[in-house]
């Protein structure tokens, strides 16, 4: 059985496997202090096929993750700085998805909001 993530590593890794559950690429964006402010932790496009209805192509969808320590759920924006909320924000609103994550409960609800995008079911975004 698989221990519950305690610290915010702990949550980047099980963000890092579910990107590589779902046979996306990915990456981890190193922040130097020269780059955008509030980029998220893991970012990448995640394969999926269109149903014959909608044509039957594969696509990628933009997926961004942002990891927090795990209890973090109930303070102010999930324990996001307000650079994190916006680029958050930015992104779902040109119809990537972003969530902030601090554990699997996440990363479920994300991979349920993906499936049900693929078919065609309601555009609820995930929480966080």
């Amino acid at each position: 059985m698989k221990r519950e993530p305690k610290t915010e590593n702990d949550v980047k890794k099980l963000v890092k496997d579910w990107f590589y559950s779902r046979g996306a690429w990915h990456f981890a964006p190193v922040q130097n202090g020269l780059g955008v402010h509030g980029i998220p932790d893991r970012v990448g496009c995640v394969p999926v096929t269109v149903t014959q209805e909608m044509v039957g192509k594969r696509v990628g969808l933009f997926v961004a993750v942002e990891a927090k320590r795990p209890g973090r759920l109930n303070e102010q924006d999930r324990g996001m700085s307000k650079h994190q909320v916006a680029v958050k924000d930015g992104i779902n609103q040109a119809r990537g998805i972003a969530i902030c994550c601090d554990g699997a409960d996440d990363l479920k609800d994300l991979h349920g909001h993906l499936d049900a995008l693929v078919n065609c079911a309601s555009l609820v975004a995930p929480r966080g």
